[in-house]
Parts: C-alpha cells; structure tokens; sequence
C-alpha cells in the first residue's frame, strides 16, 4: 500500500495559511531587537554559552513553516530551498540592520533542517498515525532510542559539573549582563572555605566540596529589592565560567552551581526562593540594616535553600529529576521553584515523551493471528518495561545519581498507556471512515484515510492507493 498526502484544495488551502503564518511568527520572533552577547564568529554552528537552546528553538520555529509548505503541495527540494532563502534573508537583517542580534552559519543550518523536518512530518503523516505492525516496530524503536538520549542529556544536565580549573572569588561585583546587588556582603563560604575577592588557593577541595554539595553561606546586609539578578557572590573559573551563583533578583534569594546543562550550551540551573527581600510591594521584609543568614546546596538530587533573620526564617527544598529536562531549553530563564506548575508541566512532559512508545507498541502488535497477537503484545510490554528502566534507573546510575523518583515512574507509565489508548481510537476512527468512503462509491481501488489525530487539529485527507 502506497500512502501520499492528498493533494486537495482544501488541504492546500490550510497549508498555504500555515505557511503564511510561520513567516509571520519567524519575522516576529527573530527581526526584534535584542539584549543577547555577541558571538565571536559568524561560522559557528553551536554558538555561545546558550548554543544548544538556540540550535533547538531554531528548528523548532521552522518545523510548522515546513509542514505548511508540505500541505501546499511543494516538492522537498523547493521546501528546503524555501526555509534557507528565509532564513538567510533572516540572518542577512540581524547581521546589518539588528542590534543585539547574532547572524550565524549555524543558524541557517538548524532553521533549514527544521523546515525539512516539518515536510517529513507532514508528508508522511499517514505513515506515522497508521503504519505497519513491521513499520510501528521500527518507529517505537527508534523513538525508544530517542527517548533514552533525551533521558541521559537531561539527567546529566542537572549532575553537578565542575571543571578542573582555577577559581575565583567576585563578591557583590558589578558584572557585565548582571545588576549591582544593593547590600554588604559578610562571611561567604563553600563549606569551611571562605570565599575572597581573590584566586581560590586550594581548587582541589574547593571543587571535591560542591561536588559533594557542600552548603555556601553567607550573612547579607539586606538592601531592599533589584531590577534584574545581582550577584551576592559569585565563583568564576580562569574561563569565566560560572561555578557557584548566589543572587537576588527582585525579592527572590537564587542559588546554582554549574551542571552538566553547561556542557550542552543549555541554560543553567538556577533555584529560587522568592519573597526573601521584600514582601511583594517594595517594602523591605527585614528593616534597614538587618543581617540575613542565606544559605544553599545542591547534590543533584535536590537543592537546599534557607534565609533566617529577626523578621524572616524559611526553608525551602526542591528535588529535582529528570522530568525538568524542559526548564533548560526554554527562550527565558526558568527559576526552580518547586511549584503546582513545574509539577504538572514536567508530568506532561514526560507522558508526551513516552507516548509514541505506547502508541507505536499497540501498532506493533495488530497484526491479524491471534496468538501472535498476544505473544508480539506480551513482548512490546517487557520491551517498554526494559527501556523504562534503562531510562530512569541505569542512565541515571551511569551519571551518579540515584533511581527517577516514583511521580517520573507514574508519568512516564501513564504516557505509554494513553499512547496505547490513543493508537486503538485512531484505529477505530479510520476503520470507519474507510468502510463510510467505501460505501459512499469512490472509484475502484482508492481509499479515502483520514488520520484521527490531523481530524482533531482541522481534519487533514490522505489518499492512499491500493495496488
């Protein structure tokens, strides 16, 4: 069976809007001004301290640019073409015209990769809502595979990662990119190591303490509230990586150590207690003067922040795992709170991310014997259960840190079980809409398939010839 897009007017019709839309969102998301450091060369591919995100974001904004040009009705050679004109003419105004904006040849590349990835999407949707059990076999491997790579990137990306360099202490320094922080600073340490506005003499212990996440403190003469994060101290390496941040931003008490998510250019880890400095309005919560004894520490299991004074005396601990992966590739900076939000959020993420596996598993096993149904079902269920361990159990030992907690267990479970639902449903859908097209006199040998999931956004045709 040989399955294709329909070419119909009314799908090239909402291509054709899609299409005209991405544009728009493109010009809007990349030709306003910015704040952002330069790059030290336009031939860069992964450029700057947050490279990942942008090579990520980048893609992303052209995917719904590719699949729209893909429902129009454009061959893959003029789509690809399309996305690299846009994006060169794209580049080509930040590079002149723009401030703060960084015109890269890695920014060409990943926009025009993920225009070719939304024409894949696109034009071989039928095959991804309804494949072969052999197909579905193929592609649930190859998600399992993407799954556990997303799975270690994240994990690893909240391991501590200190590299062996010398260090150096700023305490309330005015930095380029940071607000002064109004206050006085006393006693800063990392363990019994007391931190100077000087070279760190014993870097060994330094760093063997925040790797076994040592506690920074300090007493801060509060000041009243920032515009922007001010560092409180800060530790810096000879390549003026960050290493240890304790700030305040606004009334929040922020806190981070540097992770793996340094390595992959993603955006940093940082934790916050808000409502440390002020009470929401501009008063200061502790009066004129009065000393704060802040305190931090993170393991990569969980950060510990407390901040005690005459009028303020909290603690505040937030685990973290994997399913936080998402905070780290955003367009801002995320603060770790611990919130409603992160934990509904980070649930969703992780059922979204194992939802293919349970959605291709159930695919797998349609397949027309009985007893070769049950065994190729009994099969897929060990081979999920096996990946989801490997995920959440020995990439996580292979880093150093200890098993997902339960609630990463749950959702990645309940996102394999909604796939499974999800593939059964769509299934039913387009038996029905088969038998209803059948019956309705098309010409001989032609099918009309319609994908379930494309029906829900805005009701995509498929043709798909029988031979």
């Amino acid at each position: 069976m040989q399955v294709s897009v329909a070419s119909t007017p009314h799908l090239r019709r909402v291509g054709s809007v899609l299409a005209i839309a991405s544009v728009a969102a493109i010009l809007f998301a990349t030709l306003l001004p910015d704040s952002g450091q330069p790059v030290n060369s336009q031939f860069c591919l992964v450029c700057g301290p947050r490279g990942g995100v942008d090579a990520i974001l980048n893609v992303l904004l052209f995917v719904p640019l590719g699949v729209g040009l893909a429902l129009s009705g454009l061959q893959w050679n003029r789509v690809v073409v399309t996305a690299c004109a846009i994006s060169l003419m794209v580049e080509t105004a930040q590079f002149f015209f723009i401030p703060g904006r960084d015109a890269t040849l890695g920014d060409v590349l990943t926009n025009t990769i993920g225009g070719a990835l939304g024409f894949a999407v696109a034009r071989n949707a039928p095959i991804w809502v309804r494949p072969r059990p052999r197909t579905a076999a193929i592609l649930g491997l190859g998600w399992c595979a993407v799954w556990l790579v997303i799975q270690a990137i994240s994990s690893f990306s909240f391991a501590p990662s200190i590299p062996d360099s010398g260090y150096y202490g700023q305490i309330a320094r005015q930095l380029s990119g940071f607000a002064l922080f109004p206050g006085k600073v006393l006693d800063p340490k990392i363990g019994d190591v007391a931190i100077t506005d000087r070279r760190f003499n014993d870097v060994d212990s330094v760093g063997r303490r925040l790797l076994d996440g040592a506690k920074v403190a300090l007493t801060a003469v509060s000041a009243g509230r920032t515009n922007d994060i001010a560092p409180i101290v800060r530790v810096a390496d000879d390549q003026q990586r960050e290493i240890v941040l304790v700030a305040q931003d606004e009334d929040a008490f922020l806190f981070g150590v540097r992770t793996g998510s340094a390595v992959f250019r993603l955006r940093s880890a940082l934790f916050a207690m808000p409502g440390v400095f002020t009470d929401g309005v501009g008063q200061t919560k502790a009066s004129p003067g009065e000393p704060l004894t802040l305190s931090a520490s993170y393991d990569g299991v969980e950060a510990q922040l407390t901040a005690r004074g005459r009028s303020v005396s909290r603690h505040q601990s937030i685990a973290v795992s994997s399913a936080l992966g998402w905070t780290l590739a955003l367009p801002f900076q995320w603060y770790i709170e611990n919130t409603r939000t992160e934990m509904v959020v980070s649930w969703i993420w992780m059922a979204c991310l194992t939802a293919p596996i349970g959605f291709w598993g159930a695919y797998t096993a349609r397949v027309t014997d009985p007893r070769r149904r049950l065994l190729i079902a009994v099969l897929c269920f060990l081979a999920g259960l096996a990946i989801l361990i490997a995920g959440l159990v020995r990439v996580r030992y292979a880093i150093g840190l200890p098993a997902a907690p339960l609630r990463d267990w749950i959702a990645a479970m309940s996102g394999v079980v909604a796939g499974g639902a999800l593939a059964l449903r769509v299934g039913d859908v387009l038996r029905k809409r088969e038998r209803s097209a059948l019956g309705s006199g098309p010409r001989r040998g032609d099918v009309i398939v319609v994908g379930a999931v494309a029906r829900a956004a805005g009701g995509l045709s498929f043709n798909s010839k029988l031979r």
